[in-house]
């Protein structure tokens, strides 16, 4: 008596045999649309979430893409934010003559302490003053020198208006793609734990 074959799992033509090669190509791909379409029906539901994290900071929502800024380094070197591309922007426009900028600044200082560990995140520090020579002086009268926060200098002092701002201090979320996602016009406690859970949020954790 002959010894039987190991039994072989059937191919997916066997397991369906009514069905031709056409026909399992649509039916692999129905398959991933309905994977994608449940990751996109998820998406609001993030969205929503975020919001809700975000929410005691008081933020207004904001869409469409951020405005070019191209602003200067405290060593002269050009800034861009579109080389931010990928990570998540805190942006803040401010001056050293702007009293409740002053007041807020030790609170961006330490939400960029908060995410010095992250590369995916960058808190920036726009300046509006008439001189860049003026803003060294100020951050070592503030015992900034050291700050995470990246410090740029705005020559023309009119660019937070392409973001909507009018006064400051004002500051703006940008997100991975270069799209504006929030903005909180005046001051906020930024030092604070909720402040840090928003932008965690906001950047995917």
């Amino acid at each position: 008596m002959s010894e039987r074959e190991p039994a072989t799992a059937p191919q997916p033509a066997a397991r369906y045999p009514g069905l031709g090669v056409a026909a399992l190509v649509v039916f692999v791909a129905v398959g991933g649309l309905l994977v994608f379409g449940f990751a996109g029906a998820l998406w609001p539901a993030v969205e929503a979430q975020n919001e809700a994290v975000c929410r005691p900071l008081t933020p207004e929502p904001r869409s469409g893409p951020a405005p070019a800024l191209v602003a200067q380094g405290l060593d002269g070197a050009p800034f861009d934010l579109g080389s931010l591309r990928g990570k998540l922007v805190v942006l803040n426009f401010w001056a050293t003559w702007c009293e409740p900028c002053v007041g807020e600044w030790p609170q961006l200082d330490r939400l960029a302490e908060r995410f010095a560990d992250r590369d995916d995140v960058v808190v920036v520090a726009v300046s509006i003053d008439k001189s860049v020579e003026e803003i060294a002086p100020f951050l070592e009268r503030m015992s900034l020198t050291g700050t995470r926060v990246k410090v740029v200098w705005d020559p023309t002092q009119v660019v937070h208006n392409a973001f909507g701002s009018q006064k400051i201090p004002d500051t703006f979320v940008v997100g991975r793609d270069g799209s504006l996602l929030q903005a909180y016009i005046n001051v906020r406690d930024w030092g604070r734990p909720a402040a840090y859970r928003c932008i965690a949020a906001l950047a995917g954790g």
